[in-house]
This record gives C-alpha cells, sequence and structure tokens, in this order.
C-alpha cells in the first residue's frame, strides 16, 4: 500500500515536470518564430529602404545627368551662336576690305599713266591722247638690254599689223631710253619690224614713278581702253603670238561691247 502511494506520487511529479518541459519548450519554440519573423521583418524593411534608397539615388543620378546634358547643349548652342557671330563679323569684315581694295585696284587701274608729254623715238610730241585713237591700245614696256622683249617684238609687229583695222593699237614704251633717236634702240626696231608706235620715257618723275609701279619687270604689257583705263590685268613677261591673239581677242570683244 505504501509502496503504491509512493509510485502515484512519483507518476505525478513525472507528469508536472513533463508539463513544465513541455510548455517552455513551446514558448521557445514562438519565441524563436517570433525572432526570426522579427528579423525577416527587419531585413525586408531593410531592403525596401535600401531599394527605395537605391531608388533616390538612381532618380537623382539621372536627374543630374539629365541636368548636365541639357547644360552642354545649352553651353553648345550658345558657343555656336557666339561663332556664327565671330564668323559673320570676320565675314563682313573681309568683304569691306576686299571692296576696299577693289575700289583702289580700280583707281590705280584709272591712273596708270595720268596726264604726261613725252616724244616718240623719231622724235614726234605725244600726250595721254595717244590712247584715244583705238578701242584697245596694247602697252608693251621693254628694253633695249632685255632678251625676251626683243625676240617678241617681230610678233608683237605682225599683230599690229594684222590688227590695225580692228580698233587696236599697239604702243611700246622703251623703259631704259630717255631721248629720241637712240641708236640702240632704233637699230633694234628695225631689225625686228617692230614698226609701230615707240614711247621714250620723258625726265616727268611722275611719269617715271607710274611706269615703274605698273612694270617690275621687262617685258610687262598692259591694255588700256580709249580713256585710258587698264582693261584687264598685267602680264609680266613675254608670249607667244598665239598666245598674244587669244588675249587681244578677249580683250577687244570687252571694250567694244561695253
Amino acid at each position: 500500500m505504501r509502496r503504491r502511494r509512493q509510485y502515484l506520487m512519483a507518476m505525478a511529479v513525472t507528469a508536472l515536470v513533463t508539463a513544465g518541459v513541455l510548455a517552455g519548450c513551446g514558448n521557445k519554440e514562438d519565441s524563436t518564430t517570433k525572432t526570426e519573423t522579427q528579423t525577416e521583418e527587419n531585413a525586408g524593411s531593410q531592403k525596401d529602404g535600401s531599394v527605395t534608397s537605391k531608388s533616390a539615388g538612381e532618380d537623382a543620378a539621372d536627374k543630374a545627368q539629365t541636368d548636365g546634358q541639357q547644360e552642354n547643349k545649352d553651353s553648345a548652342k550658345e558657343d555656336g551662336q557666339k561663332a556664327d557671330d565671330q564668323d559673320q563679323q570676320t565675314e563682313s569684315q573681309e568683304k569691306s576690305q576686299d571692296q576696299q581694295a577693289d575700289a583702289e585696284n580700280e583707281t590705280d587701274k584709272n591712273e596708270i599713266f595720268g596726264e604726261f608729254k613725252t616724244k616718240t623715238l623719231d622724235g614726234k610730241d605725244v600726250n595721254q591722247d595717244i590712247f584715244a585713237e583705238a578701242d584697245l591700245t596694247m602697252v608693251n614696256i621693254w628694253g633695249t638690254f632685255c632678251g625676251p622683249c626683243i625676240r617678241e617684238m617681230p610678233d608683237l609687229g605682225e599683230l599690229s599689223r594684222e590688227y590695225a583695222d580692228k580698233g587696236f593699237r599697239m604702243v611700246g614704251i622703251i623703259s631704259d631710253v630717255s631721248q629720241p633717236e637712240d641708236e640702240t634702240a632704233l637699230e633694234i626696231v628695225d631689225k625686228t619690224e617692230a614698226d609701230y608706235t615707240h614711247l621714250v620715257i620723258p625726265d616727268d618723275a611722275n611719269m617715271q614713278y607710274r611706269i615703274l609701279r605698273n612694270a617690275q619687270v621687262v617685258p610687262t604689257t598692259i591694255f588700256l581702253d580709249k580713256n585710258g583705263n587698264q582693261v584687264g590685268e598685267t602680264y609680266p613677261g613675254a608670249k607667244s603670238k598665239k598666245q598674244w591673239i587669244a588675249v587681244i581677242d578677249k580683250m577687244l570683244e570687252k571694250v567694244q561691247n561695253e
């Protein structure tokens, strides 16, 4: 009877202990689950925060990039406008300079020899009115010392005769002769049959300057209209008869059609 009572008490104690252990285990599991849930929630919250932060950062970066691109576009546009304005200003200045240069050149062309008085190689008096005797005058400036000048003079003599009835006249100016009847010059003209009018350069400093200014080398050829104005360009150096024909025809057409 006593043993049975002890046995029942032992069973009761064991039941109580087992119930306590199970209760403790249940709380521990709940606590663990709760902890894990809180951890997951925190992680999720951190992840959401990270995503939010990242998104905000990306938005800011995109905005900064967009602003930077727009600023670069605006800057490039402004620089382009400045460059265009500068180009227009430069072009305007260059145009003005070109117009001024053209005007100066035109003035120079209209004052090739100006008014002058001199003599022909055979001693006749002559002045600027000699150019009014033809629609086009070919003025060939040559020297008695100049080989190329002398070699082209036979062709010039032929051209003078061939174009005589076409409103054309040939005039030679001897750069190194200032007095008529110069023996060397007369001999050259005779041998080359360059039997057109040749002028000597007088002691007139103004005419000497004008001739030397327009003839840096000899021979040099200039075409003048009946008013004594230059037609076309200045031709330094000698040319063949065929080359001169092409130039003369072009110049005659120009002055006779104006």
